[in-house]
């Protein structure tokens, strides 16, 4: 069967208008409007979770300048008479998107905000014709509309039009502003991030302090940044985090969403890839997937892009900068965070006093921020279904995995010579022992610190990373034959495939025996039997015996 899949449309009017697939999440807005009313709250998710569409579903529903019967006909919404006839399109709404407010200096920071503020500016332009308006905050509003304001007035812009709005139409206004912490997290790390984050917490001081012409703002983003600001109007939000029971279904994918997609799109035999690669995230105590995954590998396999030979991808890979600077600014820093890393890609949880209300400027000053920013950002996911003092956290599935080793990649391959990756490789495929066994203590040489505390994963880490890095299909710790490989190096192209079982002893006199015991291993648990089945018609395998910065391989 084939379905409208549409994943560039990041607009609810747009969606419902080109009759796309569309998961109904509008009964989020009986929950906020009837039972869970706050004047000020932030829905806080990682990048691709379905923000702006539920931003943009919250201005269509409650806008009183559009007519939005026909866009939530046959929704969920519709089945609550008293909450549609009390707002839909009863209220006077501003909506903004801070996503592009960024630049290389704060002056051209502020002309993108002044260029946001101007176009909303625009669409507020009856208010110029309503004699009852007050005719100075008019002179205001045209300026604002020209991009002729200075800081003071485009920061109080909002107050101004919640003003203007409650006059024209003798109704408090929402405030709707997607993204809203952008501007810092572009800002992490430059000298203007601290001019940056004065000037959004001035601008939202105005409309989430008591203001009688703001019925509430309602924010989404990825970080609660803004606590314990010096701006006390702005310590009155309300964050619905990922650790949050409440709302933790309403902006993401739950199972039975997907069983549902999938079973509309014909495809419902690949439930257990999707689950592998897209599923576990636990947001609250519910499990869910990330929207923008799960609807590209549909449309890849509907339209036939999909690729049997190089199977699902990561598409969540660099599409959010900040989260790969905060990936980046941890590899290689100290020994835990290695040693943590390492365990998460080994699929084990490690423990965290998790900070649900970290500013962006704080997250490299300790690991406990770092892992809250990466659990915050959808790196990482907790492993229980309770909030706790020490949280297990996780990585949620394969995709978030494999952002993970190009990361690592990303970040060793600056720190070593690519011909000693290449010789390595080439040397593993070739059969070529002793120039496999160079090259590969030259790049140990080169990443590791003398003061790590080596383990079989550090060199498991390395070696994932630079062949996931090159394009190769990487399995770790796959379940084949009687046991778990350590690593299965796939090159579907050519039918080939390497197999490589590590082993770390604590002195060079023990590495004869460490390599021999790999080798041993990987005849007796017969890893490459299933590959045979999987028609990769060669099968290299190698044991590897590590010691420090030493290294010997030996072939089967």
């Amino acid at each position: 069967m084939q379905i409208n899949i549409r994943t560039s449309f990041d607009s609810f009017r747009a969606l419902r208008e080109s009759n796309a697939y569309y998961v109904d999440k509008t009964e989020m807005l009986e929950e906020y409007l009837a039972r869970r009313f706050d004047k000020a709250v932030l829905f806080a998710r990682p990048r691709r979770f379905g923000k702006t569409v539920t931003m943009t579903m919250f201005r269509d529903f409650l806008d009183i300048r559009q007519e939005s019967a026909d866009l939530f006909r046959g929704l969920r919404i519709m089945n609550y008479p008293d909450v549609v006839k009390a707002y839909m399109n009863q209220y006077p709404v501003v909506f903004l998107s801070l996503k592009e407010v960024f630049g290389e200096s704060f002056e051209s920071v502020f002309r993108n905000l002044q260029n946001i503020v101007s176009t909303v500016c625009k669409e507020m332009e009856v208010l110029l014709e309503n004699p009852g308006v007050n005719r100075y905050d008019k002179k205001l509003l045209e300026k604002l509309m020209d991009r002729n304001s200075g800081m003071e007035d485009t920061v109080e812009f909002l107050d101004l039009l919640s003003r203007m709005l409650r006059t024209h139409y003798g109704k408090p206004v929402f405030i709707i502003i997607d993204e809203y912490d952008v501007p810092m997290a572009k800002a992490l790390g430059t000298l203007h991030y601290e001019k940056v984050r004065d000037m959004i917490e001035h601008m939202l001081s105005y409309v989430c302090k008591t203001n009688d012409n703001v019925k509430a703002v309602i924010l989404s983003g990825c970080l609660y940044t803004v606590k314990n600001s010096a701006y006390t109007g702005v310590n009155n939000i309300r964050p619905y985090t990922v650790l949050s029971p409440i709302y933790a279904s309403s902006i993401g994918f739950t199972d039975g969403d997907v069983r549902k997609l999938l079973e509309a799109a014909g495809l419902s035999s690949w439930y257990e890839t999707v689950v592998e690669w897209y599923d576990g995230y636990l947001f609250g105590r519910d499990h869910m997937y990330c929207p923008w995954d799960v609807l590209l590998f549909v449309q890849s396999v509907l339209e036939g892009s999909y690729s049997n030979a190089m199977g699902p991808k990561s598409y969540w890979l660099n599409t959010s900068e900040t989260s790969l600077e905060v990936i980046h600014g941890f590899l290689g820093k100290t020994s835990d965070a290695a040693r943590n890393l390492e365990e998460l890609l080994a699929g084990k949880t490690i423990d965290c006093t998790v900070n649900e209300h970290i500013p962006y400027h704080k997250i490299h000053e300790n690991g406990e921020n770092l892992w809250s920013a990466l659990l915050e950002t959808g790196y990482l996911t907790k492993a229980v279904t309770e909030e706790m003092p020490l949280m297990p956290l996780r990585i949620p599935n394969r995709e978030i995995q494999e952002v993970f080793r190009e990361e690592v990649w990303s970040y060793f391959k600056d720190k070593v010579d690519n011909v000693f990756v290449r010789d390595l490789i080439n040397a593993l495929w070739g059969g070529d022992i002793p120039k496999a066994q160079s090259a590969l203590n030259q790049i140990l040489e080169a990443t590791l610190s003398f003061y790590h505390e080596y383990h079989e994963y550090s060199y498991h880490l390395i070696l994932d990373g630079f062949f996931t890095g090159l394009g190769y299909r990487v399995q770790s710790e796959r379940e084949t034959g009687y046991g778990r490989s350590d690593l299965i190096i796939l090159d579907p192209a050519r039918s080939r495939s390497l197999i490589l079982e590590l082993k770390h002893v604590k002195s060079e006199p023990e590495m004869a025996d460490g390599l021999k015991e790999a080798s041993s291993q990987i005849i007796k648990k017969k890893y490459k039997s299933q590959l045979a089945y999987e028609d990769y018609k060669e099968q290299i395998q190698y044991g590897i015996a590590f010691c420090g910065k030493k290294a010997v391989i030996g072939v089967i």
